[in-house]
């Protein structure tokens, strides 16, 4: 079988609109783009429909850029890490350190217990900026405990935002 394309995400911005029905101030959600008003009429999404949502905020732009800059900082000073692209680097450190990964544990008759990590995508869209911004801190903390003892997360953290400015895309 194969895997279901992932649908493209729609973006909203949440408005102050005059409802027609009772004619009181609402906050409605409207397409924040042309695209998303075209996605929406692909959908065949129509004005009354209910609809089901997960809605998250996008993240900061250089957030996501610092985060890559701290898989590049890790792949240019740790021993493991050197034939790693920076998203690379970050994937190993999720596996390495547990955050930010999905964890099953499947019992083995006479073994004990088989755990398997997932690293979660970092995609703007699949983690939320919180969710984010703690597996970056706690990433640091990895960093500063199993590789550098003699620094503290937090400088680890500052040694990141001296890291150039590189593109992410």
């Amino acid at each position: 079988m194969a895997a279901k394309a992932k649908r493209q995400p729609v973006y909203l911005t949440v408005k102050k609109l005059i409802d027609p029905a009772t004619g009181e101030t609402v906050a409605a959600m409207v397409p924040a783009s042309a695209a998303d008003r075209s996605i929406l009429r692909e959908r065949k999404i129509r004005v009354g429909q209910q609809l089901r949502s997960d809605l998250t905020k996008p993240r900061n732009d250089g957030f996501h850029r610092l985060v890559h800059a701290l898989g590049t900082l890790v792949r240019e000073n740790i021993d493991g890490y050197r034939d790693c692209t920076a998203h690379e680097a970050i994937k190993q450190l999720q596996m390495n350190s547990g955050h930010g990964c999905d964890e099953t544990r499947t019992p083995v008759p006479g073994m004990g217990e088989l755990v398997s990590r997932q690293p979660k995508s970092i995609a703007y869209d699949c983690m939320d900026q919180a969710e984010f911004y703690q597996l970056a801190r706690n990433l640091c903390r990895y960093i500063a405990e199993t590789y550098w003892p003699q620094c503290t997360p937090e400088q680890v953290e500052r040694m990141v935002d001296l890291m150039p400015q590189e593109e992410t895309a």
